[in-house]
């Protein structure tokens, strides 16, 4: 037995506790559709780019919609909904709201993954705040048919239509061990509330199939089960399609090492790596440390994160960057979205 498993006794004791006491039942109201996209592990599994990928395609199919999410890293007050609003228009029945005007002044004050999702969504509603109800009762003043919500699987006080579940395809529950012995936020059996579970890295049905036999005995019948394959596409900065042989890899994210296994999947060779902190906000010092880094290892291109870009593209860097944007395709089910 780990040696931290009783804490995990408690620490389970407690999450159920707490969820009794805070949750609430769902939406009567139809409108707006209030959709969740989380996890049942700490960490990043894939939310931003399949909330990315769903908001994209409600727009193309004519509908308005809104992002809701509690904001990484952000220290604004917990009543106060920071936006981005896709058509300026701000409701007079809300107080407490601050507007923003785009990505950068979003990725500075909130955070970068919101920032992301504004960048690659154009027409989005994005809304930020600590209270996510407050986000939604905006969301819903803008008169929006679908609202997607970051990371709320664990938000009790958040009533929803659809709860998205991601799970890893290579190792769904990683061990179905709660924190602190593990990584998990909930038992597995939890996933019983799913409406739906996506396998991020899932590439073919039978690699679906296979990791839904993993976890089938917490799920209820009839959930929608979907894999999530992803891909990196280069996009050159300065606009031409000329392309370094070896790249300086640079990136701020949680998982570094498997930015560098997709840059290699893509055909990237990588000839280093700078890395920075999680969630890193960028400065001039920082594009300093990248230029000698570039000339000890002899190189002329720098290869960055979506998320770092954001963060990084108003200090003008003075070298060649490269980005690569992770695109997603769904395999399986269709959403109950």
């Amino acid at each position: 037995m780990n040696a931290l498993t009783p804490l995990s006794w408690l620490y389970g004791a407690g999450v159920a506790a707490h969820r009794e006491v805070r949750k609430v039942p769902p939406p009567q109201d139809a409108h707006p559709r209030i959709i969740s996209i989380g996890n049942l592990e700490v960490g990043g599994n894939g939310k931003t780019p399949l909330a990315i990928w769903l908001l994209v395609r409600a727009l193309k199919a004519g509908e308005s919609v809104a992002y809701v999410s509690r904001g990484y890293g952000s220290n604004v007050r917990s009543d106060v909904v920071t936006c981005v609003l896709s058509r300026g228009v701000v409701p007079t029945t809300l107080a407490n709201l601050r507007v923003l005007s785009d990505a950068y002044a979003l990725a500075r004050e909130i955070g970068d993954e919101g920032a992301l999702v504004v960048e690659r969504v154009p027409g989005v509603n994005a809304l930020f705040c600590r209270d996510k109800r407050r986000a939604v009762r905006l969301a819903a003043a803008l008169g929006v048919a679908r609202v997607f919500l970051d990371d709320a699987f664990q938000s009790w006080r958040v009533a929803r239509h659809v709860d998205i579940v991601l799970l890893d395809a290579e190792r769904p529950l990683d061990g179905a061990a709660l924190l602190p012995a593990g990584r998990l936020r909930e038992k597995a059996d939890a996933l019983r509330r799913a409406n739906a579970i996506v396998f991020n890295g899932a590439t073919t049905p039978g690699e679906v199939a296979g990791a839904r036999a993993q976890v089938a005995r917490w799920l209820t019948p009839g959930v929608a089960v979907a894999g999530m394959a992803r891909r990196i596409e280069l996009v050159h900065m300065a606009g031409d399609s000329t392309r370094a042989d070896a790249f300086l890899a640079v990136s701020g994210i949680a998982r570094p090492a498997a930015f560098e296994r997709s840059l290699a999947q893509a055909g990237v060779r990588i000839a280093g790596h700078e890395i920075f902190a999680d969630h890193h906000r960028y400065d001039a010092g920082d594009l300093t440390r990248i230029e000698r880094r570039l000339r000890a290892s002899q190189l002329t291109a720098v290869i960055v994160t979506e998320k770092d870009w954001v963060k990084m593209r108003r200090l003008s860097p003075p070298f060649d960057v490269w980005v690569a944007r992770l695109e997603v395709t769904l395999i399986g089910d269709e959403l109950p979205v």
